[in-house]
């Protein structure tokens, strides 16, 4: 019985500690216990596959399906990780207000070119979380004409309307009333130039 040459032969695929490491990169986890978390599988299984010289070609799916993660790259090594327009930001920050004041929550991804449709880049952005939702700021737009900012008020922070107003004032809201002050009574953090709201 004669076979059948493949017309497209199998590939050498990455296997073992090669290829996990290479999930590690584009998922953004820097440890094995958090890769585990990421995709919901026992930290064990990564080691298997490095004794027995493994790849997990189900992983590459999910992770191409969730971030667009170069099916290439992940299987092969080849090419980059991420076509430019979909790279993913690095792990930003985030932040809950609380009582005043900005506490550390955790981290987000979200990918370079909606940044950049909001004329945001990581290196300027901060991001802020609510019970209402998520705010990126633009920390780089710190003289308010009209917006929601980031404003510091005697070392309390919040996210208010602000409206320029002539002379060197600045209208504030807050909820249904306004108040106006001047400028240099108020530091602006930045501006919220992207926000996810809750529904």
């Amino acid at each position: 019985m004669s076979t059948i040459k493949a017309k497209v032969p199998a590939f050498e695929y990455l296997k073992g500690k090669e290829f996990t490491e290479k999930l590690k990169e584009v998922t953004n986890c820097a440890t094995y216990d958090l890769l585990a978390d990421y995709f919901g599988v026992p930290r064990s299984t990564f080691f298997t596959w490095h004794t027995h010289n493994r790849t997990g070609f189900e992983l590459i799916i999910r992770e191409h399906l969730k971030s667009g993660a170069s099916v290439r790259y992940l299987a092969l090594g080849e090419g980059k990780p991420f076509e430019d327009k979909a790279a993913p930001a690095e792990g930003l920050q985030t932040y809950r207000l609380v009582d005043g004041a900005l506490i550390e929550a955790g981290r987000v991804s979200l990918d370079l070119s909606t940044l950049d449709r909001f004329g945001l880049k990581p290196s300027i952005t901060k991001v802020i979380e609510d019970d209402s939702g998520i705010y990126y700021l633009n920390t780089e737009s710190v003289d308010p004409v009209a917006g929601d900012y980031l404003i510091d008020i005697d070392g309390r922070l919040s996210i208010n309307y602000l409206q320029r107003l002539p002379g060197k004032k600045l209208a504030i809201a807050f909820g249904n009333s306004t108040i106006e002050v001047s400028e240099e009574d108020i530091k602006v953090v930045g501006r919220v130039a992207m926000e996810m709201r809750k529904k």
